[in-house]
C-alpha cells in the first residue's frame, strides 16, 4: 500500500501530464481531428443554429423565462475561445453525424443492459451557451446549444432515460455556475444537475445548504492555459467543492496501473494554479471505485464520464453504497460487462457537448461499450 504522501506525488505528475488532456476541449491529436471535422462540415454545422419548428416569438418567450445576462465589454477572439471582461467562453460547432455516433454508443449499452439496469444519459451545455451575455451573442460564431442538445436527445431510444439539464442551469445563470478561466462548470453548477438526475430518477436529492465545504482560491484554467488573456490573470477563479455527507474513500487505479486510497474532496492549497480542479475525486483516472462506509444496501452504479463529470460525481456518493467511476478516455474494458458482473442498479453516462463534437473521443467511448 502506497503512502499518501507518495500518492500525492504521483498524482501531482500524472495532473501535470493530463490536466488540459481531455474532456472535448483537449490537445494533440483529438483536436486536431475536432477541428479537420469542423472544417468538413462548415456548411452542416450551422444548420443546428436554426430554430426549425419555433416561431420567433415562441424563442424570444423561451428565453423571457431566464435571467438575463448582459455586458459592455468588448469581445475578444482566440483559437476557439473569445473573452468578455474577466470571463473566456468556448465556441462550439455542432457535427451531425458524430452526435449521431454518441447516441448510438449510448443505445448500444442501453439495448444491452435492459431489463438489468437503468441508463441515463446526460448532455453538458458550454457556458458559452449558458452564461455568456445575451446582447453579444451575435458577435461570436458558435452553434445553437440548446438545440443540439434536443437534437442529441431525439437520437436515443426508449431504453435511455436523457437528463435533460439545459433549463435548470439556464434558470441559475447569473450564479456562480461555470468558472471564468476555465471550460468546466463548477461544483455549484453540477449540484444544479445532480437535482435534475434525482428528478428523472426519482430521488430525493440532498440539500445545498446541509453541505460542509472547503474553498479553494487562485485558480486559473484551460483558458488562462489557452490565452493568457491579463484580465482573467487578474481575476482568478475559487474552487468549491462540496463534501459527501458519509464516510467514504476512493480507491484509484492511475494511468499506469498503480493503485492507491484517497478522498472524495482533496485539499488542493498547495496545487498549482492550473490544478485546482483536481480537488474533485483525485482528477481523471481510467477506472475508480468509490466505497460510501456508512452504506451497506449494496445499491450500486456506474459513472462514464470525462472530467465535466468529476464535479458531479461527489454529490452522487450519499445515494449508492458503491460507485464505479469509468473515464473512457483512458479506461480498455466493456462498460456493458462491468455493469452485469457488479450487478448495478444505474448506469450514468456524463459528457459535455464540445466531447460530443469530437470524433476521436466518441470513438473512444464506443470501444469500451
Amino acid at each position: 500500500m502506497y503512502t499518501k504522501k507518495i500518492s500525492a506525488v504521483l498524482l501531482a505528475v500524472a495532473l501535470a501530464t493530463t490536466m488540459f488532456a481531455g474532456c472535448g476541449k483537449g490537445s494533440g491529436d483529438d483536436t486536431k481531428d475536432t477541428k479537420q471535422q469542423e472544417s468538413q462540415n462548415a456548411v452542416a454545422t450551422e444548420s443546428i443554429a436554426g430554430t426549425e419548428g419555433v416561431t420567433e416569438t415562441e424563442s424570444q418567450g423561451a428565453q423571457s423565462q431566464y435571467p438575463e445576462i448582459t455586458s459592455d465589454g468588448k469581445v475578444k477572439s482566440y483559437q476557439g475561445v473569445v473573452a468578455v471582461d474577466d470571463a473566456a467562453y468556448e465556441l462550439y460547432t455542432y457535427l451531425d453525424d458524430v452526435a449521431g455516433n454518441y447516441a448510438d454508443s449510448i443505445n448500444k449499452v442501453a439495448s444491452a443492459l435492459d431489463g438489468k439496469a437503468d441508463v441515463y444519459d446526460m448532455v453538458i451545455p458550454l457556458s458559452s451557451e449558458i452564461t455568456f451575455p445575451d446582447n453579444l451573442k451575435d458577435e461570436i460564431n458558435s452553434s445553437d446549444q440548446h438545440q443540439a442538445m434536443q437534437d442529441i436527445q431525439a437520437k436515443m431510444n426508449d431504453k435511455v432515460k436523457s437528463v435533460d439539464i439545459y433549463d435548470t442551469l439556464m434558470q441559475h445563470r447569473n450564479e456562480y455556475i461555470y468558472f471564468r478561466t476555465d471550460h468546466h462548470w463548477t461544483a455549484l453548477g453540477a449540484y444544479y444537475a445532480y437535482r435534475q438526475f434525482c428528478e428523472t430518477k426519482g430521488i430525493e436529492p440532498e440539500d445545498l445548504t446541509g453541505y460542509e465545504t472547503k474553498e479553494f482560491d487562485g485558480f486559473l484554467g484551460s483558458f488562462y492555459n489557452d490565452t493568457s488573456d491579463a484580465k482573467l490573470k487578474a481575476n482568478p477563479d475559487v474552487v468549491t467543492a462540496y463534501l459527501p455527507h458519509d464516510e467514504s474513500v476512493l480507491h484509484v487505479t492511475a494511468s499506469d496501473g498503480t493503485k492507491y486510497d484517497w478522498p472524495v474532496i482533496y485539499d488542493v492549497s498547495n496545487y498549482g494554479a492550473g490544478l485546482k480542479y483536481s480537488t474533485f475525486i483525485a482528477s481523471d483516472n481510467p477506472y475508480t471505485e468509490i466505497e460510501n462506509k456508512s452504506l451497506t444496501d449494496g445499491s450500486s452504479c456506474v459513472v462514464v464520464k470525462e472530467s465535466f463529470g468529476n464535479a458531479f460525481i461527489p454529490f452522487l456518493v450519499d445515494h449508492y453504497q458503491t460507485i464505479y467511476v469509468i473515464d473512457y478516455r483512458y479506461w480498455t474494458g466493456s462498460v456493458s460487462k462491468i455493469a452485469e458482473e457488479k450487478g448495478v442498479s444505474d448506469v450514468i453516462f456524463l459528457n459535455n457537448l464540445s466531447m460530443i463534437r469530437n470524433k476521436s473521443l466518441v470513438g473512444k467511448l464506443h470501444r469500451i461499450l
